[in-house]
Formats: C-alpha cells, structure tokens, sequence
C-alpha cells in the first residue's frame, strides 16, 4: 500500500473526488485544491498556483469523453492533464449546488442541480433543458449516459430517461423509488437506493436488487464502483472496503486504514485505489515482494538466513533466537530451548549439524530433531567468543571467523585449525567469507582489506581503496567471468584483473552501504542495504565493466516497503547477509520481518504500455501545455521542461536519462522531481531526448524538437547589419587612417619642402647677396682692371699701329726693334693684370 498524503504531496487529506483522466493521471479533490497523481509526483492545482480556478474546493467528478468535469458550489472546471479550462456557474448555482454533469449528441454540456433542474452549456452560454418538465419537485442525484442521445437520470423522485433525439423524458420508475447512484457498464448496469440496496437494472428497465443494505448496513453507498469483471467494490462505513461477485460478499481490512472511512473507489486489474476520509490517497496493489505468515516472526528484526540440505531454512533474530521453517511449520529456539545466545549472528551446517553463531559462542543443531547438542566457545579454541561467519568449503572443511584475528576451520577430521597470520593481524575481524572458483578462500574483514587463503594457509592481505571507515567487507560475490564484487560500506567495489572500479551514490546506488550481493538464476543481481533491495540487470553490470568511468549511472529497480518488504531497511554485518534458496527465491533479513523475492515470476510479469506524457512548459510565471513542440520565446534563457510517466503499480521499475541532441555527450540520469532545468540556450533548434530504461533493460525513448527563438538583435540578419556596419566602420576607419597618415605625410613633406624651400631661399639670398657682393667686387674689379689694362693695351695698340705704319713716319726716334720690344713689354703687362684679375675673379668666395 502506498500513501499519499500531505506529508508527501498532498495539501489535505480529506478526499472529496477520485477519477482518472483520460491520460491515466490520478486526480482527487481535497479541501486545499485538486491534485493530480502520476504514481512518482503529486502536482496541486490551487487559486494561488493556478489564477483560472474560481473555487478552491471541488466536491465531486464526472468523467466524459473529453475529460473529468469537476463541480465546486458555483463553478465547474474540466480536467485532462492539466485544468483546460474552468466555467463560472454562479449564474445557474445560486442556493443549490451541481449534482451531475454530462454531455449529449449536440456538444451541449448538461447540468443537473439539487433543485432538479438540468441546465445546457454551449458557445459561453447557459440555457435551460426545455423538455425536462418533471410533474412534481425533485431533486437530481446522478447522470448515466446510455449513448449519446440517451441519458439516465437518478433523482429522488425516481429514475429517468431522457431522449435527445425525440426531446422527451419518462419516468422509468416509480416516483417513490429514490435514485443516489446510476453506475456500472452497458452490460451490468447498477442503480443504487440508499434505503434498500444495490439494484441492477435489466434492458427492459426492471429491476433486480441484488444488494440489500439492510443485510449489509455498513457499505458506503457513495463510493460504489465496479471493475472490469462486474465486481462491485464498496467502502465500508466501519472498517476497511467490501467487494461483491454474485452476491457473495468479501471484505479487506488494512490496518493502514484502521480508522478511516473509505469514501471513493477505483479498481484497476492489479490495482486498488482508495480515496479515505483523513487518510489521503491509498494505492493497493499486489506485493512484488511477499512476506512470511508466521506471527512468531511478525515485525521481528531479522539476523542471518540460511537454508539446509533438506530445503528447511534456519532464521536467526536480533533477540528471538533460532527459527526453523519447514514446509508450512515454524519450530523456534531460544535459550530457554539450550541455545547460547537469543542474538544469531551467523549460521552455517556441516555434516547434518547447523551452527548458529552468537556475540557468546556457537550453538551446535541437529539438524534432524531440532536440538542443541552442544556449544563452541573460546574454551575450544576460538580466538573470540563473538563468531561472525560459519562457512563449509567444497571440501567439507567448516571455516568459523571471530572477531581478534579468529580464523578458522574444522577439517573433515573434526579438528580444529587456526590459520596463522602475520602478528600485525592479531586484533583482525573477519565478518564474510567466499570460495572461489579455484578453490582458493577469500575472507572480508572490518577495515582490514581481504585476505587470500589456500590449504589452510594464509597467501596475502589486500588493502582495498576505501577510506577507513568504508573498509568493512559485508559480503563478496565471483561472478560467471571471475570478476569479483565487494559490498562495502562504501558502495560496490569490482576488481578485474586486479583493477579495482566503485559504484556509489552518484552512480545508482541508493545507499552508501551495501550489505549482500545475490546473483539470480535469470539475469542479474541483487543487492540489499538500507533503502530496500536494488536489481541491477547483467545489461546494465557488462556496460558498467565496459564504461567503468567516474559518472556512469546504473540503471536500476528497487524493491522497498512500498513494494512489499516488511521494511525497507535491511540487515547488515551478519553471514548470510541474504540467501538464495533452492527454488531460485532470494531471502532479505530486515528489521522488520523476512522479504521474499523472486526473480523467475517477476520476468514472467506482463509489462504494461509505458505510458510517458510530455506535460507543461514553464517560462517565469507562464506556464503551457507542450504539445508537438517546445518554443522558447525570444530572449528568455531560462526555463522548465515538465513530463510524467504515469506508473502506479511499479514507478522504481524505471530508470530515466536525458540528452541533448546526439552528439551532447552522456546521458545524464533523471530524478524523480520529472522536472529538467535549462539555462543559457543560444536561439536555435534542439531536440530534447529521453530514454526509459525499465528492470535496466531499454524499453522507450521519447524526443521532442525545442526551438528557441532569437531577439532582433540575435537574428542572422541583425548579424548582417552588424556585419555590414562593422565592414563600413572598417572602411571608414581605414579611409581616415590613411587621409589621416596621407595628410601627415603630405604635410611633413610640405613642411619638409617647406623647410628645404626656407633653407633654400635663404641660401639663394645669401648666394643673391654673395652674387651681388661679387658683382660689386667684380665691378670693383672690373673697373679697377679697366684702368689698369687701358694703359698697356693703349700702349701695345699704339705700338702695335707704329709698327704696322712704320715707313710712314719718319720722325719716331726709335727704331722698329726698340718698337717690337716695348709692345711685347706692353704685352706682358697685360698678360700679368689678366691673370691677376682672373686670379681674383676665382677668390671672391675668399673675399
């Protein structure tokens, strides 16, 4: 049985309706508002979550085609998946209420009241049903669709038919008879009067009671229901709920449900739901994991378990001493029987003999009568009186472990041995034992690693990498390859070829310690800690040995007190710490009581349809219904991706990952919340894709496109402008880096130039000033030359001429030789003044 209540998701406990949709959710009204159930989550549907709804209570359900309509005192509201939409009534419901809705052929939704009107509903408007003229005043308890032009209505002025077609109504009954409930199916139709009983109603109309109340005065007429084989079903106004088959009565009492009253019913073919006065929701359905019907174990904490050569299975207690089941019978031993010690932490057997340890010793069985025949203490031999594993090897050799470095074992001899250890294990407990494949004894100890013992001697000791507080070995499994497991109180460790691997927590583990390994004979394991007992498929283990790294999740299913375990914690530092019996059954000792499973008739069970429903998308406060595809609207960033996967009868079955997109890296597993969060997605398209996994072996997957739109700013062709402006912004920046550097040059070379002209022009003045000082130096010269050359050119001419002349003149005084030497004298006057004044001339400079 499950409970929902409001210590787990329910806002009351008081249960006013209980329908299923058309999807399959589970929805019950309560005081606090209407809640739907997938079988994992409980989502509320309040005034303050949810601004649609006009009321907060909702009293009763009428589930049609398109939905569950749920009525309220002056509102009703339709319910598929979500609330679609809700219909203010205050206009038809003033001083009376909603007893029935239905709808007929034209879409029109009719209305029954208690003041035996029937109202329409079509397009926004209300109307009154104009053919509906009973002859006397009544009142209207229920509606019962025949078709979708017929219609039974229940009142308390008897029973009617109503027909669409021909708009006409007729008393089918007699108007005394007082109609509270119209229900079943075509087939086996159901009419129920609360002052006589139960009555079916047969083609013709005639009725036929069936159920007399006053035979059963306590059956609660307002939660009558039946199932797919015509069983009634009814709450009990004492204690528990009633069934009904042909008349023959059969009642269920729950002590879970002791004190409260059972008020609406569904039945499903394995599953029971109850809507309780109190109580909540209860789901009853079959245990997947049995329990033993011996009161002498009834709630007792369970020690180890282990099972005989003769098939009879030896329970020890924490304070209830040894127990014996064989067959159908129960034969118990405690002290007061010779046992040493009420408290069993182990038990082994020998040779006809069981061996049941204690924190005092061993008590010694015959394992034929039944009787203590002898004890084995310190006094024999063993290193401690606290014994924690008793164990018989393929050779017949019984190895008992004890605490203070006790190891070990009768020989076939009967002789008792201790294996001699190194002196550094003298203070050692050794608490599990396994022989291996080839023969060779591995022993666990606490916070001492393993040790390897062959022929009695001792070959190693293994130090395991746990911390110290992790380092106690509960139990060691070899499986069909060799590998080894280790249940720890630091998760599973795996060793392959000397490689140690760990499973934890982050990897689907439900609890830190692990107390029992089980293979079982169809294809996986089992393991027991404090949450239950968790099956991992052979799938799942050969992808973990293949994939051992840090974040590989296994897929996995657990069996807890919600799926028939006495209770969910188990049993550990015990030997056996779990068994499994000859019949292929694994025995779990827990603090409560013995769970049973078996592995052979759960893979035989037949797998319902996964029933996954993409639900709702949440933006900030906005939240829509997903249909084909999930649209994130421009700029938001952040949002919400709901889902359900409606399972009732099993929900730990599942193991769920998500992804996105293929090439996202791994599946990332999904909790229980069936919510995902996303943050920070840039626009584009995705497709979100999730994976179902059940008894760790893949049975679905589900995607769904996510589109996630882009701002102005975030559009390809914002980026185009953005593109082109910054393409433009370059030019410009170019354009004007190089006008810029153009203009710098030019005016560096014009300034340059400038400076070149300047020093130019100032050695052209300077040159104008020097040509002019040369000029008035040459003039200078000029004239000074003139002068001095006249005289000897004078000279050099006249002489010259006299010469030429020379028989003309008669009278010179001198002769033509005295002549030719002054004018070469003249001659050479003048040569000097030239060359001087050529001399001159090149050193004006100087000058």
């Amino acid at each position: 049985m499950n409970i929902w209540d409001n210590s787990n998701g329910l806002p009351q406990n008081t249960i006013y309706a209980l329908e299923k949709d058309n999807h399959g959710y589970l929805w019950t009204a309560t005081e606090e508002g209407l809640v739907r159930l997938d079988g994992t989550n409980a989502k509320v549907f309040d005034q303050e979550t949810n601004p649609l709804m006009i009321e907060q209570t909702y009293y009763t359900f009428f589930k049609t085609e398109e939905g569950i309509w749920a009525s309220a005192d002056r509102s009703i509201a339709l319910l598929e998946k979500n609330i679609i939409k809700v219909i203010d009534c205050h206009e038809i419901a003033d001083k009376t209420w909603i007893r029935a809705i239905s709808k007929n052929q034209k879409g029109e939704l009719l209305i029954g009241t208690q003041t035996g009107k029937i109202h329409t509903w079509k397009n926004g408007t209300f109307g009154t049903l104009d053919f509906w003229q009973p002859d006397f005043p009544l009142e209207i308890f229920s509606f019962y669709s025949l078709s979708p032009s017929k219609l039974l209505v229940g009142t308390t002025r008897g029973l009617y038919e109503l027909d669409m077609i021909a708009e006409k109504s007729q008393l089918i009954s007699s108007d005394s008879f007082v109609v509270q409930k119209v229900f079943g199916n075509a087939d086996f139709l159901l009419i129920s009067n609360p002052n006589e009983g139960i009555y079916r109603l047969k083609e013709d109309y005639e009725m036929e009671l069936i159920v007399s109340y006053r035979e059963y005065p306590d059956i609660n007429s307002t939660s009558l229901t039946i199932d797919s084989k015509n069983k009634i079903w009814a709450g009990s106004m004492e204690k528990g709920i009633l069934s009904i088959d042909n008349g023959k009565i059969s009642r269920y009492i729950y002590p879970e449900l002791k004190n409260y009253i059972v008020r609406k019913i569904i039945k499903e073919d394995n599953i029971i739901y109850l809507g309780t006065l109190g109580k909540g929701v209860a789901v009853v359905k079959d245990a997947k994991v049995k329990q033993l019907n011996f009161d002498v174990l009834h709630e007792k904490n369970i020690k180890p378990i282990f099972q005989a050569q003769d098939s009879s299975i030896w329970i020890g207690t924490m304070a209830d001493g040894l127990h014996r089941i064989k067959g159908q019978t129960i034969h118990s031993l405690t002290t007061r029987d010779g046992l040493i010690q009420n408290r069993v932490t182990t038990i082994g057997a020998s040779k006809g003999k069981i061996y049941a340890g204690s924190s005092t010793g061993i008590s010694v069985i015959d394992q034929k009568s039944g009787k203590v025949i002898n004890t084995i203490t310190s006094k024999d031999g063993l290193k401690s009186h606290y014994v924690q594993a008793i164990y018989e090897d393929s050779k017949g050799w019984l190895w008992i472990l004890t605490r203070h470095g006790g190891m070990h074992y009768y020989d076939t001899a009967g002789i008792l041995h201790s294996v001699e250890l190194p002196a550094e294990f003298d203070r050692t407990s050794f608490i599990s034992i396994l022989e291996l494949k080839n023969k060779q004894i591995i022993i666990g100890t606490l916070n001492g690693g393993i040790f390897r013992i062959e022929n009695g001697k001792f070959l190693n000791n293994q130090k395991l990498p746990l911390t110290p507080g992790e380092d106690v070995v509960y139990d060691i499994h070899e499986d069909k390859s060799g590998d080894l497991w280790f249940a720890t109180h630091g998760g599973i460790l795996f060793n392959s070829k000397g490689e140690f691997n760990s499973i934890k927590k982050p990897n689907g583990l439900k609890s830190k310690s692990v107390y029992s390994i089980t293979e079982d004979p169809v294809d996986g394991i089992w393991i027991s800690n404090n949450f239950g007992v968790q099956y991992f498929s052979d799938s799942e283990l050969e992808n973990f040995k293949n994939n051992p790294e840090q974040d590989f999740f296994l897929a996995s299913t657990l069996y807890n007190q919600e799926m028939g375990m006495p209770n969910s914690e188990s049993n550990g530092l015990i030997f056996p710490a779990a068994m499994l019996d000859y019949s292929g059954k694994i025995w779990v000792p827990t603090v409560e009581g013995v769970g049973i499973i078996d592995p052979i008739s759960l893979s035989t069970i037949p797998k319902n349809p996964i029933n996954f429903i993409w639900d709702e998308l949440s933006v900030g406060d906005q939240i829509t219904a997903i249909e084909n595809q999930i649209l994130i609207p421009a700029g938001i960033r952040m949002f919400q991706v709901s889902f359900s996967l409606i399972e009732f009868e099993n929900p730990s079955q599942y193991s769920l990952f998500y992804r996105i997109g293929k090439n996202s890296g791994p599946w990332i597993p999904i909790d229980n919340q069936r919510q995902l969060n996303f943050n920070g997605w840039k626009p584009g398209k995705y497709e979100l894709e999730i994976i179902m996994l059940r008894n760790g072996q893949l049975e679905m997957n589900q995607t769904i496109p996510i589109k996630v739109e882009a701002t102005f700013f975030e559009t390809p062709y914002f980026w185009t402008l953005i593109a082109l402006a910054i393409i433009l912004l370059a030019y410009f920046i170019f354009q004007h880096y190089f006008n810029s550097k153009m203009k710098k040059d030019l005016e560096a070379k014009v300034a340059k130039r400038t400076l070149e002209l300047s020093y130019s022009n100032k050695k052209l003045k300077i040159a104008v000033n020097e040509i002019e000082d040369q000029n008035l130096i040459l003039k200078e010269i000029t004239w000074n030359q003139s002068h001095l050359v006249r005289a000897p050119l004078t000279k050099a001419m006249g002489i010259n001429q006299l010469l030429i002349n020379y028989p003309k003149y008669t009278n010179v005084g001198k002769s033509k030789e005295q002549l030719e030497l002054e004018l070469l004298d003249a001659l050479k006057q003048l040569d000097k003044i030239v060359k001087e004044t050529h001399y001159m001339s090149e050193n004006l400079q100087k000058k």
